[in-house]
């Protein structure tokens, strides 16, 4: 009778998925692109709703968060391509930042929603879509010498 039940010693909680929100719901988010389809004689226009981005930034991290510390809990609401924390290119110690790239965006907005304010390894962490993608060292070293 031991090690079945919910305290069965897992570090983070089994977090409930939510069922996507309909399309309307999410409609003052979005704007409208239309895209001109060039493969038929006439052009037809398309209107369709740009997604969410795939890319989190969690903010607030301890300095001991390692990268399966953010994949496991953010894993629970769907598939991700990459957990990347950066250090400080010179000292080399922990940025106190991370990101969380999803495949699906659908999926980023149900995480944001969901992680957002949650404790990871002691620290209350803020979960916000990222507006670029994560640079990697070699980018931010070319970019402070560009300025």
């Amino acid at each position: 009778m031991s090690g079945s039940g919910s305290g069965s010693g897992s570090r983070y909680p089994k977090l409930k998925r939510r069922t996507p929100s309909p399309p309307s719901h999410r409609r003052d988010k979005f704007h409208k692109r239309h895209v001109d389809d060039d493969h038929d004689d006439e052009a037809a226009t398309v209107t369709r709703y740009d997604a969410y981005p795939t890319t989190l930034l969690v903010r607030n991290l301890s300095h001991h968060t390692r990268p399966e510390d953010l994949r496991i809990p953010f894993e629970s609401f769907g598939p991700v391509n990459d957990v990347y924390l950066p250090r400080n290119y010179h000292t080399g110690k922990p940025a106190g930042f991370g990101f969380v790239k999803y495949r699906n965006a659908d999926d980023a907005a149900e995480a944001k929603h969901h992680m957002n304010n949650r404790i990871i390894c002691g620290h209350q962490i803020s979960v916000v879509f990222s507006k670029e993608d994560a640079k990697r060292p070699e980018e931010m070293l070319a970019r402070e010498h560009n300025t």
